[in-house]
């Protein structure tokens, strides 16, 4: 299948030639944050970036913010990305503890933390009323079917000679068909797709941002899930090669959403560097080259991140402060967390264009809610 083809491309292009900047961890830790928040999106889970990026900071300096439940929700997915998915390697199987544990993880700071990472036992639904499923959108498999369908679904995963892209879409689906837990299956059926590409040996250094795409229209998302609940052979298979083309769709506008990005990223680093000239070597060079992948840092933080002293990385603060690159807001001044407000204003402009199939808010309607645009890029 051509689309395939483009997206497997696509994917291999973004993750071996990715070479503007000059270490692709910061745009790996951005993107995969991004990633981490539009699937959380999905589910209806909103957290601004900066709030994201300081409750990072203020944990590493020993203060304990404390998270609202969908903060936390949020804050648990990217803890999932960076864990789980990144240590998936070429070759990895994938198996149901696997699974349970990035369930468990999700759902840990939740009401139904007691739930978390156990196959569900009963009957559930999607849509209708709490009480029974009548008006339900959709009524996955008994729960006495599950056990088998997981073991089907995680032996296709492991054994299917299909190319990688494939089988991740049809993954996916099969897994939100099931819904085999008793909530998070959405996030978890996302990380799943991620370990799939990566255990097929597409993804090494960094994550296209595929939740970003399909949340900028989840109604067709939905509709393309939907049409794979046949039981006609024919219709089956024309439904999942229709996924499967959908699924492709995404992860092309994912890349280059992504590969839009990193060239944004490392004008704005250009930039620093022209303002600041920084000495060869010196703390501030340092902290300017991982700045991007981390734009909210303290003073502790920024010591770890160069390899200095605290007091060479408190110079190296002030530096880029006097050059306009790093803020202090009134908010941040007790803690010490400085900000990289240029690197959210573009976090903020990427999450922006992902909002519509178009991107653009000004020639398509936001499938869902839009940050609100950075004050200097109006």
């Amino acid at each position: 299948m051509l689309a395939v083809s483009r997206a497997s491309e696509a994917i291999i292009r973004l993750d071996s030639q990715g070479v503007t900047l000059t270490n692709t961890e910061p745009l790996a830790r951005l993107l995969t944050r991004s990633e981490a928040v539009a699937s959380s999106r999905i589910e209806g889970l909103s957290m601004s970036a900066k709030r994201l990026l300081e409750h990072e900071a203020l944990v590493e300096i020993g203060v304990t913010p404390r998270p609202d439940s969908t903060e936390a929700a949020i804050l648990a997915n990217i803890q999932i990305m960076h864990e789980h998915v990144f240590s998936a390697h070429h070759g990895d199987s994938i198996d149901l503890t696997l699974l349970k544990r990035i369930n468990a993880e999700l759902l840990a700071d939740g009401p139904l933390k007691d739930h978390g990472g156990i196959v569900r036992t009963e009957q559930n639904w999607i849509g209708g009323s709490a009480l029974d499923p009548v008006g339900a959108s959709y009524i996955p498999p008994m729960p006495e079917e599950v056990p088998r369908l997981i073991d089907d679904l995680l032996r296709f995963c492991n054994t299917s000679g299909l190319p990688s892209v494939a089988k991740a879409a049809l993954a996916h689906a099969q897994f939100e068909s099931i819904h085999p837990f008793a909530d998070g299956n959405g996030r978890t059926g996302r990380a799943l797709t991620l370990l799939v590409l990566r255990s097929g040996g597409l993804m090494e250094r960094t994550l296209p941002p595929i939740s970003m795409s399909i949340a900028s229209n989840r109604g067709a998302y939905i509709d393309a899930l939907e049409k794979l609940h046949c039981t006609e052979d024919d219709e089956l298979r024309s439904a999942q090669e229709a996924f499967i083309r959908y699924f492709c769709s995404a992860v092309v506008d994912a890349c280059g959403l992504a590969r839009s990005f990193e060239e944004r990223i490392e004008c704005l680093r250009a930039s620093w560097v022209e303002r600041v000239r920084p000495r060869r070597g010196s703390a501030a060079e340092r902290l300017l080259d991982v700045l991007p992948g981390t734009p909210v840092v303290s003073i502790q933080s920024a010591a770890r991140l160069t390899g200095r002293s605290r007091e060479a990385a408190r110079n190296a603060i002030q530096t880029l402060v006097d050059n306009g690159v790093l803020v202090q807001n009134a908010r941040n001044k007790k803690s010490n967390i400085f900000s990289a407000d240029e690197v959210l204003d573009a976090f903020t402009l990427f999450e922006r264009a992902a909002v519509t199939h178009v991107h653009d808010t000004a020639n398509a309607r936001p499938a869902r809610a839009v940050p609100q645009k950075p004050k200097r890029s109006k």
